[in-house]
């Protein structure tokens, strides 16, 4: 190793030698310097001409490549000898190995004694004002902990507008430029890749063309009697909303039927009263026009205080009625007075319809939520498939809100106060409405379930029937048994 060669050994027999080798090679030297300088100058000539000796150094570390063995040098004798030496290739060495090699990369690249000095300054001396700012500055880094940016952010004349116009002027910028990117418009400019129909010009005609369309289309179908198809019965009508895309819907896979419910309910009727509310619905789930399933209640009882009213589609009804049930069992564990309320519950399944519609799944009902608010006063409101909310004194799903709304509001008009409004009163107006529903609309039935929302809890009635019913006014119809028109 090279940092070994200059090794002396710390043994005091060696030590006592040490001083008679230095003599030794003194004399020796001062020797030769006395012959060298009596020789004569042919001489020197001579030895100047002689190639100097090489010294002999043992190699530290791995060999660089594959020696070769030395040449004699031929003499006059041994021509045949010679020749048959040089045809013959010399023998190669075994490969070094990876240790070796590793050394060797590290002798080739290292030097032997790391230079870790700071090299040199350039020549001339730096400019002393900007010498005194960086040190300010690292100054007040280190002593005021200030954050330049902040600083600036925070700086009152920085925020004045038209000061900020008066600097983009002198630094001649436009006031985009301060928006600038290195990136290219592609990349950050949605208006570069934007197709000619996304712009707001375009997008705003497109709505303005289909809103005129959609009044057209209003005032040809103002003159003409509605159409009332079985198989667009529960779907919202095509001249208004528009005639739904099948071509988005999946090919392959299963069939949802929430656009299209086949078991429905139809409608429910609600009134406010002095001191509750009165909410009724028929037992009838018609399968298309059929009367098929007449012992369906429509109305469910939440917490014992407050009732929802259930039309539209039956199997939405089962689903919410789950969701209710849990939503119940997981009150009466987590609280230990307070309970939701029909407000509470209304808000609830205002948020649950409105996600269902987001996600273009939803559930085809319309409730009506009847029982005590926060205030404890009567609450009445109704929510519908796409999340919309309604407050009323009195409210009706289904054919109920053509049919049995006017009844209502001939009873009691707005300006009547709800104090003047009895129990009784209430439950009669209700009955009637459900009587009137039965002659008129096909999808209902003579059994309804009723009940009496209070501050004391619920009184629910699932069999009621009409009273005093009868079909005589079917002669003064038009077109129906004797009357001819």
């Amino acid at each position: 190793m090279l940092g070994l060669t200059g090794y002396s050994s710390s043994s005091e027999d060696e030590g006592d030698a040490q001083p008679v080798q230095k003599k030794q090679k003194i004399e020796q030297s001062s020797s030769a310097t006395i012959k060298s300088q009596k020789a004569t100058p042919a001489k020197n000539a001579a030895e100047k001409s002689k190639p100097s000796p090489q010294p002999e150094s043992t190699t530290q570390g791995p060999l660089l490549g594959p020696s070769r063995p030395t040449e004699s040098t031929p003499t006059s004798n041994s021509n045949s000898q010679t020749t048959s030496r040089t045809s013959t290739p010399p023998p190669l060495l075994p490969p070094p190995s990876s240790t070796d090699t590793q050394s060797l990369l590290r002798d080739l690249t290292l030097p032997p004694v790391p230079n870790l000095d700071i090299p040199p300054s350039p020549p001339g001396s730096p400019d002393a004002a900007a010498t005194a700012r960086f040190t300010h500055f690292l100054h007040i880094k280190r002593t005021a902990n200030a954050h330049f940016n902040e600083k600036l952010a925070q700086s009152s004349s920085l925020k004045n507008p038209s000061l900020f116009e008066k600097l983009l002027q002198h630094t001649d910028l436009d006031p985009q430029a301060q928006y600038a990117s290195t990136l290219d418009a592609g990349v950050w400019d949605p208006l570069d890749g934007l197709p000619a129909w996304g712009h707001r010009m375009e997008l705003w005609k497109r709505r303005e063309e289909r809103r005129r369309l959609i009044g057209d289309i209003e005032r040809e179908a103002q003159g003409k009697p509605l159409e009332f198809v079985r198989e667009r019965l529960g779907r919202p009508r095509d001249d208004v909303y528009g005639r739904y895309d099948h071509s988005y819907l999946q090919t392959s896979g299963p069939t949802t039927h929430t656009s299209s419910p086949i078991v429905t309910g139809t409608s429910v009727v609600a009134v406010k009263f002095n001191g509750g509310v009165v909410i009724a619905a028929d037992n009838l789930a018609s399968y298309g026009s059929l009367a098929r399933f007449r012992d369906v209640e429509r109305l469910h009882t939440f917490h014992d205080s407050t009732v929802v009213g259930f039309g539209g589609d039956v199997s939405d009804m089962q689903h919410l009625k789950r969701i209710l049930d849990s939503l119940d069992i997981r009150e009466n564990y987590s609280t230990y007075e307070h309970s939701l309320n029909a407000q509470n519950l209304h808000t609830y399944l205002s948020k649950v319809m409105y996600k269902r519609r987001s996600e273009l799944n939803p559930l085809w009902n319309h409730m009506l939520i009847a029982g005590m608010g926060n205030d404890g006063k009567p609450f009445l409101s109704s929510v519908d498939l796409l999340g919309t909310t309604f407050s009323s004194p009195h409210l009706a799903t289904g054919f109920g809100a053509h049919l049995a709304l006017p009844i209502l509001r001939r009873r009691f008009p707005e300006d009547r106060p709800l104090e003047e409004i009895s129990k009784e009163e209430a439950v009669e107006a209700i009955k009637e409405c459900m009587k009137v529903l039965f002659y008129r609309d096909a999808r209902s039935m003579e059994e309804y379930s009723i009940a009496v929302v209070t501050k004391d809890g619920v009184e629910m009635k699932t069999d009621a029937k009409l009273e005093k019913e009868s079909w005589a006014f079917a002669d003064t119809i038009k077109g129906y048994g004797r009357t001819v028109a």
